[in-house]
């Protein structure tokens, strides 16, 4: 019944705008009435008793409405992506949904499928009776599923109850609260992660909570909206902002009333710099994984350094433990782990995954990390960076660091083959400038990693990355494993 949360706000303000975007607006009194008269259309849905629908949408307003109309239903939703690629493809299968609502047909699909295309929308909300039914909702029922996939290297599915769903919304307002406190009144919120991430449909179902207009923008709008003098807060990721940057008109000046939180973590040096320096001085870095929302949240303005993700907030119970889950001292690094009311039980159907990353109620992201004396957590890297090779353990982000200091080299990671024989093998994706060195860049490396075997070496354009700007070992690997 989530959908009475986002829906209440049009009670008191039914003309204040919900959501915008380029081609439009909508007001909370219009989107309630939407709401109703599509999920009226649905209702037959419930015959069927479907596990999860499964939405595409391109049209972000349609597509919420869609949303909301489920919950009204009783019905669990999930989102699937836009655009129809390898990775809507891979969304499908991992959310396995009964039925799929979409925009337009798409091939390939083995769910049962209902066309619902713009002339229908635009009949049923102009013309259709509204839903008179009210259908109750325990705190315990699942009414959302998404697709966890930033802790690990293969995609999960969560199941989000209805209990689940209003904490963290509540979360997310009080942890507003605590953050840019010194922000301008009626603001508009940007969001830029999907909402077939939990955290994506999370923030926007708050943003509606709170009554916060929301402005909806595809990634190629997002250069266009931030050079608008409008008061505005955005969640992107560090991928997110190097796609803006490069949008911004030449000459633009940072914007006082852009407001910034950047999720993944750390923040690279030169990246927040070129953040504070083109686009605004309003920077927040917040730390988290959509398995147990936000964990930590930092401004830039004081930070100590990049590896400085903040204090966990109120509602976070964190820990650094080592190998055998035993707390270690202030300033030892160690695994990170979290508990507390915002993290889930463990993936939905997978009870492999869950116990990897779920131990006696605490949820383990895989990041290794220190809390210092003050109680700020510092990130250090990822669990699963350390590698064996021939008996010697490496850092893999360590690996990184030495060589993106060698001279002539762009960019680049190191990251893992398999050999014939199943054994990890060192190797290196590399962007050089004209007067690169491999006989320089191997001495280099062996100056500070004297056992490090010989790496094979693989020249590319641009280095891949995963959403929260680390490099994609997974896609380096797939790309040269047939090879």
């Amino acid at each position: 019944m989530f959908e009475r949360l986002a829906l209440k706000y049009a009670a008191g303000h039914p003309a204040s705008i919900a959501m915008s975007w380029f081609e439009g607006e909508a007001s909370f009194d219009q989107l309630s009435h939407d709401v109703s008269r599509v999920a009226n259309a649905l209702f037959q849905l419930r015959d069927l008793l479907p596990l999860v629908v499964a939405i595409r949408c391109v049209h972000p307003y349609r597509h919420w409405v869609f949303i909301l109309a489920l919950a009204r239903l009783g019905i669990p939703s999930a989102s699937l992506p836009g655009y129809v690629d390898a990775n809507f493809y891979r969304f499908v299968k991992i959310l396995s949904p009964d039925i799929i609502l979409l925009d337009e047909p798409v091939e390939g699909l083995e769910q049962q499928v209902l066309i619902l295309n713009d002339a229908w929308f635009e009949h049923v909300c102009q013309t259709g009776a509204e839903c008179a039914e009210t259908i109750t909702v325990q705190p315990d029922d699942v009414v959302r599923f998404s697709v966890a996939g930033g802790t690990s290297q293969d995609a999960r599915r969560i199941a989000l109850t209805s209990r689940y769903v209003e904490t963290v919304v509540y979360h997310l307002l009080f942890q507003d609260v605590l953050s840019h406190t010194h922000r301008p009144e009626n603001l508009r919120v940007l969001p830029t992660l999907g909402a077939e991430t939990s955290s994506g449909f999370l923030i926007i179902l708050s943003a509606l909570v709170a009554g916060t207009r929301l402005q909806m923008m595809t990634g190629s709008e997002l250069g266009l909206v931030f050079s608008q003098d409008i008061p505005t807060v955005a969640v992107v990721s560090p991928r997110h902002v190097e796609g803006i940057l490069s949008q911004l008109p030449p000459g633009m000046s940072p914007l006082d009333n852009l407001f910034l939180t950047v999720a993944g973590g750390k923040l690279p040096k030169a990246l927040c710099a070129s953040i504070r320096q083109k686009l605004t001085p309003n920077v927040q870095v917040v730390y988290g994984a959509d398995e147990c929302g936000v964990i930590t949240i930092v401004s830039t303005d004081v930070q100590s350094s990049d590896d400085e993700v903040g204090k966990p907030l109120p509602w976070v119970g964190l820990e650094i433990v080592d190998e055998n889950h035993q707390r270690v001292s202030a300033g030892e690094v160690g695994r990170i782990r979290v508990s507390g009311t915002g993290v889930i039980g463990g993936y939905n159907l997978d009870p492999a995954a869950t116990a990897a990353q779920f131990r006696d109620g605490w949820f383990y992201p895989g990041d290794t990390g220190f809390v210092d004396a003050h109680g700020t957590l510092h990130l250090r890297g990822r669990a699963d960076d350390l590698i064996s090779f021939g008996g010697d353990k490496f850092d893999l982000e360590k690996l990184d660091a030495r060589l993106l200091a060698c001279s002539g080299v762009k960019d680049g990671a190191m990251f893992v083959v398999p050999d014939d024989q199943g054994l990890p093998t060192p190797w290196v994706a590399l962007v050089t400038e004209d007067d690169f060195n491999l006989e320089l860049l191997s001495k280099w490396m062996r100056h500070d990693f004297p056992n490090l075997p010989d790496a094979a070496a693989v020249w590319i354009d641009a280095l891949p990355r995963t959403e929260d700007g680390q490099p994609d070992r997974v896609a380096l690997q797939k790309a040269v494993k047939p090879s």
